[in-house]
C-alpha cells in the first residue's frame, strides 16, 4: 500500500501545496509540489478570504497539471495546514501524577502524559502542538525515560503551542471555498526543525531560524528537547518594502534587487561586482537607473540586524547564547538572502548551515531549505497516520 499525504501553506509571499508518498514501511518522498504568489495575505494572516481561496484553487490546479504531465490523475480532498505568524505562542505546562507503586510503570507514564495535555486555553486560541520536554521524579529533573525509576511524584514538562483560532478558521474557510478540507494545523517552525535536525543537534544545542515573507520563526533545542520558540513579526517582505521606499521603486523592482543584488553584509561584493547596481525599467525603451550597492546593502543590513538583535535576546533569555554547539540552521525561502548566514555567524558567534529536509524527492531542487516546513508537515502526517489508507481519506480519487 502507498500512503499519500498533502500539506498546504498559505504564506505571505507564496501559497504552497505539496504531496508526499511512501510505500508502507519506506521513507517518505516529496513526489509533487507547486507554489504561486499569495493574494489576500499580509504578515502571515489572511486579509481577504476570496483572494486567498483563489490562491488555493490556483495551486491545486498547478498540482493537478503536474500530475497529469506525469500520467497521474488525482483530486486532492484534504491537506495538513502549515501555520506561521506572530500570533503563535508557546507556553510551558507541567503534568503531575502520584507514582502508584513506588516505581514508575507504563501506566504512570500514560497518566502523566494525559495530565500534561490538560492546560486550559482561552476560547479564542487553538492548540497546534504539545511538545514534550523532559520528565522529573520528585525534585530530580532531566529524566529521558522514567520507567522503573523510584519516587513519589512523576512530572512531565511540556510546551503548548497555540494560535489565534480565528486565523486558523480563516484558513479553513479559504481552503473550503476551494473544496479542500484542512486537517491538523501545524506550527511551521517545529515542522521545519523536525525535517532538518538530527538527535545529535537537538542534544548538543542549536537554533532553527525559519525565514518567511511576513515573519521569522525560531526554535532553540538542547538536551534533546525544545527550550524556547517564537515568531518575530518581521520577514523578507519587510526588506522588500524597505528597498522600495528607500530607492523609490516598485515592489517588483525591489524584490528583484533583493534577490539578485542585495546582501545582508555591508561592503560585500563579488569579484566582478560593480559599485553601482542596475535597476531594470518597465521597458527597454525607458532610461534605466543605477543605485549605490553600498546604499542597497546598508538598507538590507539594517532590517536584518533588527531580526538578529531579537534572536540574540531570545538566546540570552533562554541562557543559550554560548551553548549552540551544533550551531544555527537556516530554513525558509528567506534563508537564501545573500550574506544572511555570514551576518548571523558574526553577530551570534555560532556556525551556520542551511537546513536540508530529511525527505526524498528534492535532489534536483535548489535552496531545499525553503521546503523545510512543508516537508516537516508531510513527515508528521507519515509518522502519525501511516497505518491509515490516505488514498481514500486524503484524495477524492485514486491514482490512475
Amino acid at each position: 500500500m502507498i500512503n499519500i499525504y498533502a500539506a498546504l501553506e498559505i504564506g505571505t509571499s507564496k501559497t504552497v501545496l505539496a504531496i508526499g508518498e511512501a510505500p508502507t514501511g519506506q521513507k517518505l518522498k516529496l513526489s509533487c509540489w507547486a507554489e504561486i504568489p499569495s493574494s489576500g495575505v499580509r504578515k502571515s494572516q489572511i486579509l481577504d478570504i476570496s483572494q486567498a481561496a483563489q490562491s488555493v484553487r490556483s495551486v491545486i490546479r498547478e498540482i493537478e497539471k503536474k500530475q497529469l504531465a506525469k500520467g497521474d490523475s488525482i483530486t486532492i480532498g484534504n491537506a495538513f495546514l502549515v501555520v506561521n505568524g506572530q500570533h503563535i505562542k508557546a507556553d510551558p505546562f507541567q503534568g503531575s501524577v502520584p507514582i502508584a507503586r513506588r516505581t514508575v510503570s507504563s501506566e504512570d507514564i500514560e497518566e502523566v502524559q494525559q495530565s500534561a495535555t490538560t492546560m486550559p486555553l482561552p476560547r479564542d486560541r487553538e492548540r497546534l502542538d504539545i511538545v514534550e520536554r523532559a520528565y522529573s521524579i520528585d525534585d530530580f529533573g532531566g529524566v529521558a525515560d522514567p520507567k522503573g525509576m523510584a519516587g513519589r511524584i512523576l512530572k512531565l514538562d511540556t510546551f503548548h503551542i497555540h494560535a489565534e483560532a480565528n486565523r486558523i478558521n480563516d484558513a479553513r474557510t479559504a481552503a473550503g471555498e476551494a473544496h479542500l478540507e484542512l486537517r491538523d494545523p501545524l506550527f511551521a517552525v517545529t515542522c521545519a526543525a523536525d525535517a532538518v535536525l538530527d538527535e545529535t543537534e537537538k542534544r548538543d544545542g542549536c537554533m532553527v531560524i525559519d525565514c518567511g515573507g511576513g515573519s521569522t520563526g525560531w526554535a532553540i533545542y538542547s538536551d534533546n528537547g525544545l527550550v524556547a520558540t517564537g515568531v518575530i513579526g518581521v520577514g523578507g517582505d519587510h526588506i522588500t518594502n524597505d528597498i522600495a521606499t528607500a530607492f523609490q521603486t516598485t515592489q517588483a523592482q525591489a524584490e528583484d534587487l533583493k534577490t539578485r543584488e542585495a546582501s545582508a553584509i555591508v561592503g560585500a561584493t563579488g569579484e566582478d561586482a560593480s559599485p553601482r547596481v542596475h535597476l531594470a525599467g518597465f521597458s527597454t525603451m525607458m532610461d534605466q537607473r543605477t543605485i549605490s550597492r553600498h546604499a542597497l546593502n546598508t538598507v538590507v543590513n539594517s532590517r536584518c540586524r533588527e531580526i538578529v538583535d531579537i534572536l540574540r535576546e531570545a538566546l540570552e533569555e533562554a541562557d543559550m547564547q554560548h551553548r549552540l554547539h551544533s550551531g544555527i540552521i537556516l530554513t525558509g525561502g528567506g534563508a537564501a538572502m545573500r550574506g544572511l548566514n555570514e551576518l548571523l555567524k558574526r553577530e551570534l558567534g555560532a556556525n551556520v548551515r542551511f537546513g536540508v529536509p530529511n525527505i526524498g524527492g528534492l535532489e534536483d531542487e535548489n535552496h531545499t531549505e525553503r521546503f523545510a516546513a512543508i516537508s516537516g508537515a508531510l513527515l508528521y502526517a507519515h509518522r502519525n497516520y501511516e497505518q491509515k489508507s490516505f488514498l481514500q481519506t486524503l484524495f477524492g480519487g485514486f491514482r490512475k
